[in-house]
């Protein structure tokens, strides 16, 4: 009996030593794994984002890990264009604990000597899971800077962050308390969240959720501005072949006070409803391309990167045959957007309304060409319902919103109805009807 107890304690040490040193090992495996899966993601989909391991220590209760991630496509002279991080690892039982520091980016630390005497605010703990799932929590303390003589304070954050295996899914949650100058400028507390998951190499869907406490601005020099209850959800959603895709975003702000005006109750919900995937993506790729190959050119021409939105647009000229292309691609039946739920209260009334505009049919843009010569033929491909109604006395006095613009209008785009000016517009047996009377074009 004594001999299979001194056995079993003899287990038991072995195997309290021998986790950890086996979890260093999987870990190892692990992030490197996960590293070269990500790599070998952004190269498929062409963007220029790359996590970069640069040195990797382990040793029997404890790691090193030197890691960067780098965008070779960058804006040419950004001292940002790599992050570093240092990761110092304990082995645990079931997993890698680690402290992550930025100490190794001279950018980042040249700023922390100037302006925090050298008060590092930001602490990142990371727990690398054997399953392939990592966490980690993120805090910026407080602190304060001077911007043109005036004292900036930047409040503190938290902001909590998991992947799933391989890096497929994210889920944040986090709050920051904002940043305030005086009171001139006084923004936050500011609660954000995601629960996302990859849809595409390039394209992630779930939602995102973020909320504004309060934003005032007043400087003296203009009317001030009091917002406060903003609330901003965007969601993002497949079919479930996912050959399509929906986006919704949806806002409302409590009260928003402009000068001596106090509103309350602004909302609207947009949605683009039935985007083809591989076209959307198709997209996103060549955008990223387009990014890369613009801060390259650059590069080599020894521009500095106030010259990038020139680049970019240079570049977007010479890819017009692929953009087109991929333009093609979106324009197919079911393709559509709509504007629900819009309520916004001003001073001189309420401004309401909804828009739904949706593709009967697939959509070549040559088409485009042919609705110059005959407009009508557009309302054969469009399913069109659109009414909206806004106080006659914030726009009465313009009188294009009330008059026919062409012969083929019977009436302006609005009518006035009591105090309100009223639009009422659709499109019924491939006809186009404005506040009850047909529009004809081809005249």
């Amino acid at each position: 009996m004594k001999k299979l107890v001194i056995v079993l304690i003899c287990l038991a040490v072995v195997c309290g030593a021998g986790l950890p040193i086996a979890n260093g090992i999987i870990m190892e495996r692990t992030i490197k794994s996960a590293v070269e899966d990500n790599n070998n993601r952004a190269a498929k989909a062409g963007t220029g984002l790359r996590v970069k391991i640069l040195e990797y220590d382990r040793g029997l209760f404890s790691s090193r890990i030197k890691w960067c991630i780098e965008n070779p496509g960058g804006i040419p002279g950004s001292d940002t264009s790599q992050l570093v991080l240092v990761d110092q690892g304990t082995h645990g039982f079931f997993s890698v604990n680690s402290q992550t520091s930025l100490e190794e980016n001279p950018w980042y630390m040249q700023w922390v000597n100037t302006h925090l005497n050298g008060k590092d605010p930001l602490s990142i703990q990371t727990r690398f899971s054997i399953e392939g799932t990592m966490g980690s929590t993120i805090h910026l303390n407080a602190f304060s800077i001077e911007d043109k003589g005036k004292k900036v304070d930047i409040h503190a954050l938290n902001l909590d962050l998991s992947t799933g295996k391989e890096f497929r899914t994210l889920d944040a949650k986090g709050r920051w308390k904002g940043l305030s100058q005086g009171s001139e400028f006084v923004m936050g507390p500011v609660c954000f969240s995601s629960d996302l998951y990859q849809l595409t190499d390039m394209i992630w869907a779930g939602k995102n959720t973020v909320s504004l406490e309060q934003l005032k601005i007043n400087d003296g020099k203009s009317d001030p501005i009091d917002l406060s209850g903003l609330t901003v959800n965007f969601e993002t959603s497949a079919s479930e072949d996912k050959k399509t895709m929906t986006m919704v975003m949806a806002f409302h702000v409590d009260r928003i006070e402009l000068g001596d005006k106090p509103l309350s109750d602004w909302a609207a919900t947009l949605k683009l409803k039935q985007m083809d995937t591989a076209s959307f993506e198709q997209s996103m790729v060549m955008y990223s391309a387009m990014m890369t190959q613009a801060g390259q050119r650059l590069e080599k021409a020894g521009g500095n990167p106030g010259d990038f939105q020139k680049s970019l647009r240079d570049e977007m000229a010479r890819n017009t045959p692929q953009l087109m292309s991929a333009f093609n691609g979106l324009l197919k039946k079911g393709l559509g957007m709509e504007i629900t739920g819009l309520d916004i209260d001003l001073p001189e009334g309420k401004v309401t309304g909804h828009l739904d505009l949706s593709l009967k049919k697939d959509l070549d843009p040559s088409t485009l060409f042919v609705f110059a010569m005959q407009p009508d033929m557009m309302f054969s491909f469009f399913n069109l319902d659109a009414q909206f109604s806004l106080p006659y006395a914030l726009a009465g006095g313009i009188p294009n919103l009330t008059e026919p613009l062409f012969p083929g209008m019977t009436t302006g785009f609005f009518v006035i109805q009591d105090d309100l000016l009223s639009l009422d517009m659709h499109i019924k047996e491939d006809k186009l009807f404005l506040n009850g009377n047909q529009v004809v074009l081809n005249r």
